[in-house]
């Protein structure tokens, strides 16, 4: 068996989107060097300053250099047939792949992390990055920070490592084994005992800080994809600090992505920073004026009064409100515009459309119960809306006799009810839960 060692120089630090500036490959049988290839690489875009006064390579130095897939059959070549091997393998296999696959070719899919490797075969070092490693070893590292003196540094680590480790560097490359798709800083136990069930994960860095919370179907899979490169989280560093992952179980995917919401919302990670929000400062009120006419209104958010919806600021509730004022052909001076009101909505067809308006958002239902599989078959997982607004979910033994909603609410874990929690429970595609409608509280038929 053959290995390739290899080292790259990026544009940047994105394994998605930055491009190769010079490539080091050292071909070894496990003892020693047996080839060596390197070259640099006009990337075809400008090479951030950061990364040009780390590397001392720059935009006049790879000018007249070739672009990638001017080398690609040679580098193809001399990875072909063998063991992809690097220092933290991820970042440099993900870019050499895609790299790789836009000039037309593939890369086999076996690989092993040095990284990982010194942390099981030789623990008890305080750091692990190549620089500190290979000092604690007594390798010396020539041209830090260029692609062939990382290189072949990383191969005089391999070697080390291939003598006293050889089981375990076997094991490791195993098809079978995804221990080098792993971050270079997660154990794989954390990895193996997550379950193949609902729920949502959540990675944290060595200080146990909170970076990323997800949800999922089957959590194992869907923690799997985000090394891998499928639906990978696109997120510069966040590979690099993960340390640890744990996860809560709820059994079916409403919840899942309802405790994810309210945990973003609770925690702010680092990392889901798409689905962040302000503080919600501002809630559209419903109200009826002395005509009897619905009326909608955008208010402060007060303690008790929570509103049908509510938003991290006033543009967001009126942008909201005004699409809903257009999709159900609402009368814009009964919902706070009057300078937009043309009359071409009467009074009478304002009232039919915001009734239908409100059944379409669950703003003005009786108590809504929704119901299915909990965490484990003992159990019933539910979601509670009362009055149109979204209480929260909770489980319950399917011993209990639960006749009442007061009852249930005994088992309730308290949520927000915003904007993201109703689209949650409103959609078809992922609300698969039985529903009942309790026209009377005081009479809960049991959930089965």
């Amino acid at each position: 068996m053959e290995f390739a060692i290899v080292d790259i120089e990026t544009t940047g630090s994105n394994n998605s989107t930055d491009c190769i500036t010079e490539i080091g490959i050292v071909i070894s049988d496990g003892e020693q060097i047996i080839d060596q290839y390197e070259t640099l690489v006009n990337p075809g875009e400008k090479i951030g300053w950061y990364v040009s006064k780390l590397t001392g390579i720059t935009d006049e130095m790879v000018a007249n250099e070739p672009d990638f897939c001017e080398v690609a059959h040679t580098v193809h070549r001399m990875l072909k047939d063998r063991v992809f091997v690097a220092h933290n393998v991820n970042f440099d296999y993900n870019i050499v792949k895609n790299s790789l696959t836009k000039c037309g070719l593939d890369l086999p899919h076996k690989r092993l992390c040095t990284l990982r490797l010194s942390r099981t075969i030789l623990p008890g070092y305080k750091s692990y990055g190549l620089g500190n490693i290979t000092q604690s070893l007594g390798i010396r590292l020539v041209n830090a920070h260029r692609a062939m003196g990382d290189a072949r540094a990383t191969a005089e680590l391999f070697h080390i490592l291939y003598k006293k480790g050889v089981d375990e560097i076997m094991q490791a490359v195993k098809s079978n084994s995804r221990e080098a798709t792993l971050p270079p800083n997660l154990p794989k136990s954390a990895v193996d005992k997550l379950p193949d069930t609902p729920g949502i994960y959540r990675f944290y860095d060595q200080l146990g800080e909170l970076l990323y919370v997800g949800k999922a179907k089957n959590i194992k899979k869907r923690v799997a994809t985000h090394f891998t490169g499928v639906n990978t989280i696109i997120k510069r560093g966040l590979l690099e600090r993960i340390s640890d992952v744990d996860c809560t179980v709820t059994g079916n995917e409403v919840i899942a992505a309802l405790l994810e919401e309210a945990e973003i919302k609770q925690y702010w990670p680092t990392f889901n920073q798409a689905q962040k929000s302000q503080i919600l400062k501002y809630a559209v009120y419903k109200y009826f004026d002395s005509s009897g006419n619905i009326r909608f209104a955008i208010n402060k958010i007060a303690n008790q009064h929570k509103g049908l919806l509510q938003f991290p600021s006033l543009a967001a509730a009126r942008n909201w409100l005004i699409r809903k004022v257009d999709d159900f052909q609402l009368k814009a001076s009964l919902c706070g515009f009057e300078a937009y009101d043309n009359d071409e909505v009467s009074i009478s067809e304002h009232n039919d459309n915001a009734r239908k308006f409100l059944r379409k958002y669950l703003l003005d239902e009786p108590t809504i119960v929704w119901y299915g599989k909990g965490r484990d078959e003992q159990e019933i997982g539910f979601v509670l809306m009362e009055n149109g607004v979204y209480l929260g979910y909770g489980f319950v033994d399917v011993q209990e006799n639960i006749s009442t909603v007061n009852r249930l609410k005994d088992f309730l874990v308290n949520c927000h009810d915003t904007p993201q929690s109703r689209r949650i429970i409103g959609s078809t595609k992922l609300n698969k839960l039985k529903k009942v409608v309790v026209a009377d509280k005081c009479n809960l038929i049991g959930l089965q």
